[in-house]
């Protein structure tokens, strides 16, 4: 999708949490992704930063550094882009599982999708589902995702805005210090700064920023960003909180395109009072993208 172009601060940009509704389907709502990582303290990163074309990069510095990217390539996302979706949804236990076949046409520019489920069944008019493959899962946006007792499902997302990070390198101030503001930055064990390696940074977000958070029983905070080092871009960004909930993208290039090729949400659903309880999983995998340059179907024409 391409995603508005937010103004913010690039000091007190947000990083994303997300909320969710108290029912059987889901709402995430991502405040901002430039608050997620910006701890109070000036050393919010407990590891030693790394090596990267000769200088030292703290985890900080390198999210910022992936989120930009991840904006960038959005504004450069190509009109439409048709593809298909399998996913799988589970309810281990009601002994529940299937697969959920779909073909997806979808304008980028406002999200606007035609969803056709595979073979032969309804043809309608919605959004990118699950997640529109341009998706820039390190902005600020909302996420609403529905799976009911009988497996079906629903999902998508919106108001979406990336985030803009100011480059202060060339300041001119001889110590800058840089930390993200909602979350404690670390490279993992597995992080490495080959050129032709992956970055791992995990992120734990502040007690104080859980204690702010108006829903703590339906927030959920971002957890790990895997970058691939040849490029700048996201591989991986998960996402983890309250009730089970797991939220992860996978990215991958395709004909030139960065593009989601898996996503994956699961959370516990509990009934009035916590009595009783429901997990259940949607896994999506995407293949055969195409990128007409005309609108594939006519309901995704601009109105004259």
């Amino acid at each position: 999708m391409r995603a508005r172009t937010g103004e913010r601060d690039p000091v007190a940009s947000d990083e994303g949490f997300f909320h969710r509704r108290p029912s059987f389907g889901a709402t995430r709502t991502s405040p901002l992704a430039d608050e997620r990582n910006r701890g109070p303290a000036a050393n919010g990163s407990t590891k030693e930063p790394r090596q990267e074309h000769n200088a030292i990069v703290a985890p900080d510095i390198a999210f910022q550094h992936c989120a930009n990217a991840a904006a960038a390539i959005i504004e450069k996302a190509p009109p439409f882009v048709t593809y298909r979706v399998t996913t799988h949804v589970s309810a281990p236990s009601l002994g529940k599982e299937r697969d959920v076949l779909r073909s997806v046409s979808v304008r980028t520019r406002d999200d606007l999708a035609v969803i056709q489920d595979l073979p032969k069944g309804a043809n309608q008019l919605g959004r990118g589902f699950p997640v529109t493959p341009t998706f820039d899962a390190l902005s600020q946006f909302t996420l609403t995702w529905r799976v009911g007792a009988h497996t079906e499902v629903s999902a998508y997302v919106h108001d979406v805005k990336p985030l803009h990070y100011e480059d202060v390198s060339g300041s001119g101030a001889d110590v800058v210090v840089v930390r993200l503001r909602q979350y404690r930055a670390e490279y993992a064990a597995d992080s490495s700064d080959a050129p032709d390696g992956k970055t791992h940074i995990h992120l734990v977000p502040y007690d104080f920023v859980k204690r702010q958070v108006a829903k703590p029983d339906s927030t959920f905070f971002l957890s790990d960003l895997v970058i691939d080092n040849a490029t700048g871009m996201p591989l991986h960004v998960r996402y983890e909180g309250a009730d089970d909930i797991q939220f992860e993208v996978d990215y991958d290039r395709v004909d030139g395109h960065w593009l989601v090729t898996h996503a994956h949400y699961e959370e516990t659903i509990y009934g009035p009072l916590r009595i009783g309880r429901l997990h259940v999983s949607a896994d999506a995998k995407y293949d055969s993208f195409a990128f007409p340059d005309a609108a594939p179907d006519p309901r995704l024409r601009d109105a004259n």
